[in-house]
């Protein structure tokens, strides 16, 4: 395929997911914490599943009794969640059979909103070349960020420029002026300064200061893009992840 008319915007909140169902790649972000948690916790092939909501989260775990259930922030206590959506419980815990669902608003909420159209990537400080490279065959993209509360996450809009930035390496050109700026602002940035904005602020209230730590420490080290489609998440290999992609671009011509 040639560079000519492949595009990618920048876009936020869990509402986006509705207007960019027609895109034949979309990538979710939630740096903070649940594609970094969903990513981690898929690269050494374990079953891992997104819940849009504690109701789904419920039928998850119906469906896999031997799972383990992650919350993310504001999630009310239940019995049902035995562990927060903490990335390194699943960097150091690798291989021991039982399936992972994570319930991790807003990130989770956007994932689901999402693959309901199809299947979408997972993107995270974690594998930015990795989502860009399986992204290459791709026409239109839409790179969506979770956000916190209503606030477009300073980590977010990182995570997403430096994907764009290797979009615009491959020949793809941003689509609007806001995505161009997002870009720009962003570029050259050091990770660390995802540790000052409010999502970082608010985990280190919570006592996670560790968990903020591992984001900003853990660039660019996974070598798979990671896909979620239905409800279940799986780390592929280049080959598997175009594969899989496809069938989103069947379902937007359908």
């Amino acid at each position: 395929m040639s560079a000519a008319g492949r595009t990618f915007l920048i876009d936020a909140f869990p509402d986006s997911a509705f207007r960019h169902r027609e895109r034949d790649a979309v990538v979710c972000i939630d740096v903070m914490l649940a594609t970094t948690t969903l990513v981690t916790a898929s690269r050494a092939g374990r079953r891992v599943f997104v819940a849009g909501d504690l109701q789904e989260a419920q039928r998850l775990k119906a469906a896999f009794p031997d799972a383990r259930v992650a919350h993310g922030r504001e999630v009310a206590a239940s019995p049902l969640f035995t562990l927060t959506d903490d990335p390194r419980v699943w960097e150091a815990e690798v291989g021991d059979g039982r399936p992972l669902v994570v319930l991790s608003p807003g990130g989770t909420t956007l994932i689901a909103r999402a693959a309901d159209a199809g299947p979408v990537f997972l993107g995270s400080f974690r594998n930015l070349s990795a989502t860009a490279t399986a992204l290459a065959g791709r026409k239109r993209v839409a790179l969506l960020c979770a956000g916190f509360h209503d606030e477009w996450s300073c980590e977010d809009q990182m995570a997403a420029s430096w994907i764009a930035l290797r979009l615009l390496e491959q020949g793809f050109t941003a689509e609007d002026r806001r995505t161009e700026d997002v870009v720009r602002r962003w570029k050259g940035i050091a990770p660390s300064l995802a540790g000052w904005g409010n999502s970082a602020a608010w985990l280190r209230h919570e006592g996670r200061s560790e968990e903020v730590e591992f984001v900003m420490h853990h660039v660019d080290d996974v070598t798979r893009a990671c896909v979620c489609e239905g409800r279940e998440v799986r780390s592929l290999d280049p080959q598997a992840a175009q594969a899989s992609l496809d069938s989103r671009a069947l379902q937007s011509i359908a």
